[in-house]
């Protein structure tokens, strides 16, 4: 794999692919009913039939949201999937079948415009502290296997906040993928350092002779080989600790899915025909990865009492955009996972279960994934500033009441997101967007600036600055430019 963080380019991260770039794309909006003519389908209908026991219409009149008692709250991560390969966001004509994900959008909230960064170590580390990758240091995929730059241990995670929040205690698990330390920053026991009280997966991606069938498993502190499909065993491992866990917990779910390397899932987990080397026909079998996920997460879903499950609140979210290798047209694989096109920042999120008050609700607010941290500590009742052991800044906005009321207006001006080299700093390189409802500021060290209007468009169309602007272009480019300023050089 090439240098993750080449901020002269467009892409960030890796290979780039050879196909043509696609124009720019819209999507018609529309809900579709689940299919229930696969047996995946089925279980999506019951995966609803729960959710929407959970979900607000379980309970009447709940009255006001500040009023409801805080519950459980179960973080999904799903790996190189952004909007494009979940069919609730209607982004793509041959998006992967995800039925169960469907079905937490249908009885939850599904928010409309979430960012993150365009790398997954960098954004992990944003919903893990609350805190803009350029506070940590984080810019780009760490190499978990080399004495690298990793999340400093100094930084307050979410566990650690939640074991902070006393008198009563929150349980935490985090099970799957980590990728938070290294060799020099943690090893093995990272996870446990940071102020997870049980962490159960692996501590970065599937390389170096790992693979999703054999790789190394960590249980707290002590390695382990694994012959497990990892998707599957994801999901027993957050069984085991969601019916271990005492009430109230948090349990952080974190897929290697559907990250590379490209491979085929067992075929009881998803409905394409696979054959040959995966790496020769990567959508389908990158597809396949996506669905199995999906139906692992229906599996995990019905597994759950559902008095516990309506005492739940689920949070899906992608920690970047799709991986090249997976992108179709008309999709861009040239601004995909690595940049700070749509396609790379631009990334799922759902919200189902005990305080959605409004099922099947879309959300048209700005989210970071800065704001995750807020909120789940929110939803478990805990107020983060009381709870930090000091003042350091925190940057994300808890969306707490777009939970209850998807209709509000933005709680933040504008969302962020950037790509550099591992470390403390300065960067020669870096690659920044930020964007506000309407308007989006991209910068590329040593490229001119780049200007779009996103209105009424899913992805970036012509670049405004390659003509004159008109007066309101000027006054939003310039407004942009200075919250840009305000935000790097503070």
């Amino acid at each position: 794999m090439a240098d993750l963080c080449l901020a002269n380019s467009p892409r960030i991260d890796q290979d780039s692919s050879t196909r043509d770039p696609p124009g720019s794309y819209t999507r018609v909006r529309m809900r579709l009913s689940t299919s229930k003519t696969s047996p995946i389908g089925i279980v999506a209908a019951a995966v609803s039939a729960l959710c929407g026991c959970s979900g607000g219409s379980s309970h009447g009149s709940v009255g006001p949201s500040s009023h409801v008692p805080a519950g459980n709250v179960l973080v999904i991560v799903a790996d190189d999937v952004g909007t494009d390969m979940i069919g609730a966001y209607h982004l793509h004509p041959n998006a992967p079948p995800t039925p169960v994900i469907d079905s937490l959008a249908a009885s939850g909230v599904l928010f409309e415009h979430a960012y993150a960064c365009p790398m997954c170590s960098p954004t992990r580390a944003e919903i893990m502290t609350g805190r803009y990758a350029i506070r940590s240091g984080l810019g780009c995929a760490i190499k978990e296997w080399l004495p690298e730059p990793a999340l400093p241990l100094a930084e307050v995670t979410l566990p650690e906040m939640l074991n902070n929040a006393g008198p009563a205690h929150i349980a935490n698990s985090v099970i799957g993928k980590w990728h938070l330390g290294s060799v020099s920053v943690g090893g093995a026991d990272d996870p446990n350092l940071q102020g997870v009280e049980w962490f159960e997966g692996t501590l970065g991606n599937l390389w170096h002779g790992q693979d999703y069938f054999a790789h190394d498993k960590v249980i707290n502190g002590i390695t382990f080989l694994s012959s497990t499909y990892a998707t599957t065993e994801q999901v027993d491992d957050a069984l085991a600790r969601i019916q271990a866990m005492p009430e109230p917990w948090l349990c952080y779910l974190a897929f290697n899915s559907a990250h590379r390397p490209i491979h085929a899932p067992p075929a009881n987990l998803h409905t394409y025909v696979l054959s040959g080397v995966p790496l020769n026909t990567p959508i389908a079998h990158f597809n396949a990865a996506v669905q199995a996920m999906d139906t692992e997460i229906g599996r995990l879903l019905a597994s759950i009492d559902p008095q516990l499950l309506a005492r739940t609140t689920i949070v899906f979210i992608g920690d970047n955009g799709t991986e090249p290798l997976g992108v179709e047209a008309p999709a861009d694989a040239e601004r995909s996972k690595g940049t700070v096109y749509q396609g790379g920042v631009h990334v799922p999120l759902i919200i189902a279960g005990k305080h959605v008050e409004q099922p099947g609700s879309e959300c048209l607010a700005l989210v970071n994934s800065v704001d995750l941290f807020p909120t789940v500590a929110e939803l478990l009742g805990v107020d983060v500033a009381s709870s930090m052991p000091d003042s350091r800044p925190i940057d994300g906005v808890s969306f707490r009441p777009l939970i209850a009321d998807s209709s509000k207006p933005s709680l933040r001006p504008w969302v962020y997101a950037d790509a550099f080299k591992n470390g403390p700093g300065p960067y020669d390189r870096v690659a920044r967007m930020l964007r506000d409802e309407r308007w989006k500021l991209i910068e590329l060290t040593g490229k001119p600036d780049q200007f779009y209007d996103m209105l009424g468009i899913d992805i970036e169309g012509a670049d405004l600055l390659l003509a004159p602007l008109s007066p309101q272009q000027e006054t939003a480019y310039s407004a942009l430019k200075k919250s840009m300023r305000q935000l790097v050089e503070n």
